[in-house]
């Protein structure tokens, strides 16, 4: 793959990798540091695409493994005060906006529902970008969905 088609099809998908790679980190500036790392290492492993039309999913999955990666390194790196901790376990006073609810998902379930929902891959395509099986991609929706659910409901309740 020559380097103008690769930039080509990395701008085309860059929106989507932003995406993915909130869904997983949850803060904007590691999200650009692993957009950018896995954009490097896509770019000096491009030899290893074997089908050029696979593009897409192998980029995503080499995002993935970038983003998993910053978790293993942050987590080692850091720990929380107990202060901290705290602050994020307060009950917030206003209401759940659904990109909140989103975020209190877990981290493969808030990838598959950003991935399904905001960016419209099917559940095939998903499965392909992370390789998983389709019926775990599905069973992740179901999960994340009845979550939601609760969740907006508990808001919904409180305010009434």
């Amino acid at each position: 793959m020559d380097a103008a088609t690769f930039q080509a099809q990395a701008l085309q998908l860059e929106r989507l990798m932003f995406h993915i790679s909130w869904s997983v980190l949850g803060r904007e500036a590691d999200c650009a540091d692993a957009v950018q790392e896995a954009l490097t290492r896509a770019w000096q492993r491009r030899d290893s695409l074997r089908n050029p039309e696979k593009f897409k999913p192998w980029l995503m999955r080499i995002l993935v493994n970038t983003c998993n990666d910053i978790l293993r390194r942050q987590s080692r790196q850091t720990l929380m005060s107990d202060e901290e901790m705290a602050r994020e376990e307060a009950p917030a006073s206003d209401p759940l906006s659904v990109r909140e609810a989103i975020e209190c998902l877990k981290p493969e379930w808030r990838t598959v529902i950003l991935l399904y929902y905001l960016e419209g891959c099917s559940v095939s395509e998903i499965s392909q970008m992370l390789r998983i099986p389709q019926g775990t991609v599905k069973t992740r929706l179901m999960y994340a969905r009845k979550r939601l659910c609760a969740l907006m409901k508990e808001e919904w309740e409180g305010d009434a």
